[in-house]
C-alpha cells in the first residue's frame, strides 16, 4: 500500500535534504582559504539556492511537523551566509557557529528521512483492509 501524503512529503524532504548539501558544499568552498577566489557563477548559485531557500523551508518544515525545532537553526544559517565571500570572512566563533546550526538541520532532516521511510515500508508490507483496521483501531482506543 501507499500513502500519497507520505509520498509528497518524502519528495519534499528529498529535495530540501539536497539544497542543504549543495549550501554546505558551496559554504565549505567558501570556507577554505586556500580555494581560488570565488567566482560570479559560483555566487550566482549561491544566491539561487540562498533564495530557493528562503522561499520554501517555512512550508517544507511546516509539512514534515519539524517547524518548531529547525525554523530558527535554518534562518540563522541563511542569514549568516548571505554570499560566499561573506561566508569566507566570517570570524571562526561564527563559522563555528554556522557548521554547528547546519549540521543540527541536517541530522534532523535525516532523522525525519529515516521515520518516513520506516512507515513507507510498514505500509508497503500492508493490505488495505490491514491499513484501515490500523487507523480505526488507533481511533478508538481510549486515550489514557
Amino acid at each position: 500500500m501507499r500513502d500519497r501524503e507520505l509520498e509528497k512529503k518524502l519528495r519534499l524532504l528529498e529535495l530540501q535534504l539536497e539544497n542543504w548539501k549543495k549550501l554546505h558544499d558551496l559554504m565549505t568552498y567558501g570556507l577554505d582559504k586556500a580555494k581560488p577566489i570565488i567566482s560570479s557563477e559560483q555566487e550566482r548559485q549561491f544566491t539561487e539556492l540562498r533564495a530557493y531557500l528562503l522561499q520554501e523551508t517555512e512550508h517544507i518544515l511546516r509539512e514534515l511537523g519539524v517547524l518548531a525545532d529547525l525554523s530558527g537553526k535554518t534562518m540563522n544559517v541563511l542569514q549568516r551566509g548571505v554570499s560566499i565571500r561573506a561566508v569566507r570572512e566570517l570570524p571562526n566563533e561564527e563559522v563555528r557557529r554556522l557548521e554547528t546550526e547546519w549540521n543540527a538541520v541536517f541530522t534532523k532532516l535525516g532523522v525525519v528521512q529515516g521515520q518516513l521511510k520506516a512507515r513507507r515500508k510498514k505500509l508497503a508490507g500492508q493490505t488495505i483492509f490491514a491499513y484501515y483496521a490500523d487507523r480505526l483501531m488507533r481511533r478508538t482506543a481510549p486515550a489514557h
